[in-house]
């Protein structure tokens, strides 16, 4: 038995929204970053033509193909950026925008950019449905504006007509099986090449920062205010890097730290998902619940050894197929960032312990209900499959450590396994999009320091399965100038959260609305 494929991406997700980047290197064909001049523009590419600095957008209200439950007031447009920054001259991309006018249009402060993360994400929908509206006091005096990056959602997509490699469900253990796995992961890649045109090598993140900064001039501002989640964090980053004299308020969300490369962020993913099942065994114990053991270090035992059975012996579903480590990796990793409950899952592992793993099978089918999904519509499907190979078009570009042969990347799993006998073999396949990927990486895991640009916002969650804390911390001790706002509890996005703050989104607010920063390390209760 192997879950689904949706299911599938909730574990890659886990290494995906953190691997989230890693780099700061240049756009391809382009000279590496130097230093900004004296008006704030970063001096490594030619300059613009008029076109893309001068334009503006021409506001309508957002159709169907944006989102069918636009807010009142809603409006959509486009902005066109060079494929190339190195070669403005050349082909364009157009981005998709949206905007909510401020509330308080007689105290406007500008206009408030939001990136929800992904990679792959789009943000225009999440501003135009109201998905993402700010803090109260940011939304009464900001306009906020999405924008779907280059590549995804409806900013020119990339296309991979066979989707791209994903980490086996069974990952490879012999040489042979690995090289099978490697001429199957490049196919796929050469598909998405053949079919994407030249945007899918300028998929990189620097690119995306850029294409900010022409979205900043289209709408008027002099500075750019920003809010970025996840990898949104990553871009701005970029942004403050490029760009530092015109930076406004910048909030960055569940923060991914640029220093770290890939193979250091998947080790992170694996350590956190480990720690996640350890509190998740100390909680039964504390509970009285014995069924999975009597101690925390009993039931890890437990667990760890039965993934080791698997390893050996798989089990057999009733439609017989294979039940195997990698597939208990997944489950595992579906609770790790909430797909699915830990009190559901818990039944389903006893019943598996006991040879029966049909219990796991209804928890797979009914994952999506759960995470108040259901079924997803043809239109949801297709944003799904973009996101998937939007993620890998940026992450391969982003990032220079996935491993380059079928032999390195056995070595690799090795190593993750002998670290982790749960999580580490799974994750470390999940690299093979990259490591098959047909363009070569353009940047380099390195901290962004930032001279010269204005104190910037960092905010995290105690814990953060997809950006752990120790992230933040890093680019708070990276960055001149930050300070960082924790809010305790679990979680990925602390600010205007679905469970919201009051402590966080003032904090917040106070910042992007009076500039008042808070204290270097401030932390909000849960």
């Amino acid at each position: 038995m192997s879950p689904s494929r949706r299911s599938m991406a909730v574990t890659a997700g886990v290494l995906a929204a953190t691997t989230l980047v890693v780099t700061a290197g240049g756009v391809s064909g382009a000279t590496a970053p130097r230093p900004a001049d004296a008006k704030g523009a970063s001096t490594s590419a030619p300059v613009l033509p008029a076109r893309f600095t001068q334009q503006k957008v021409q506001w309508t209200a957002c159709g169907a193909d944006v989102t069918p439950k636009a807010v009142p007031g809603a409006e959509c447009g486009w902005v066109k950026v060079p494929v190339d920054y190195a070669a403005p001259n050349g082909e364009t991309v157009k981005l998709r925008v949206s905007r909510v006018q401020a509330k308080d249009h007689g105290h406007r402060l500008g206009s408030l950019l939001f990136n929800p993360g992904g990679p792959g994400a789009g943000g225009a929908a999440d501003v135009a449905d109201g998905n993402w509206q700010a803090g109260e006091q940011a939304r009464a005096r900001y306009d906020l504006v999405g924008f779907d990056p280059r590549g995804t959602a409806g900013s020119g997509q990339i296309k991979c007509p066979d989707g791209v490699a994903q980490g086996p469900e069974n990952p490879p253990r012999t040489e042979a099986e690995a090289t099978k796995a490697f001429a199957d992961g490049a196919r796929r890649a050469r598909a998405c090449q053949r079919a994407s045109g030249a945007v899918l090598a300028h998929m990189d993140s620097v690119s995306v920062a850029r294409d900010m900064d022409v979205l900043r001039t289209a709408l008027g501002d002099a500075k750019l205010n920003y809010t970025g989640f996840s990898y949104g964090t990553f871009i701005g980053q970029q942004y403050l890097k490029l760009f530092p004299g015109k930076v406004g308020r910048m909030v960055l969300d569940g923060v991914v730290n640029p220093a770290a490369d890939m193979r250091q962020v998947a080790r992170l993913d694996v350590k956190t998902s480990d720690d996640a099942v350890r509190r998740y065994a100390h909680d039964l114990v504390a509970r009285g619940d014995r069924r999975l053991g009597s101690t925390t270090e009993e039931i890890l035992r437990t667990l760890t050894t039965f993934a080791e059975k698997l390893d050996r012996k798989p089990l057999r579903a009733a439609g017989g197929e294979e039940f195997t480590n990698a597939a208990l990796s997944t489950y595992l990793g579906m609770a790790v960032t909430g797909e699915v409950s830990w009190k559901r899952l818990t039944p389903a592992l006893v019943a598996a312990l006991h040879g029966d793993v049909t219990a796991l099978d209804r928890l797979d089918a009914g994952a999506a209900g759960e995470s108040g999904g259901g079924k997803p519509t043809p239109q949801e499907q297709r944003t799904e499959e973009n996101e998937s190979v939007s993620m890998s078009g940026v992450l391969c570009l982003d990032s220079p450590s996935a491993p380059k042969s079928p032999k390195e990347m056995l070595d690799t799993a090795d190593a993750f396994a002998e670290q982790s006998p749960l999580f580490g073999r799974s994750y470390a396949w999940q690299m093979i999009d990259c490591a098959t990927w047909p363009i070569a990486p353009t940047g380099a895991a390195e901290p962004v320091k930032a001279s010269g640009a204005p104190p910037v916002l960092l905010v995290s969650y105690t814990d953060d399965q997809l950006t752990p804390l120790a992230n933040a911390r890093a680019v708070h001790r990276q960055l001149d100038h930050s300070s960082l706002l924790v809010r305790k509890g679990q979680g990925h996005g602390a600010y205007a959260s679905e469970r919201p703050s009051t402590c966080t989104d003032r904090a917040v607010d106070r910042y992007l609305v009076g500039g008042q920063l808070p204290d270097k390390t401030v932390t909000c209760p849960a």
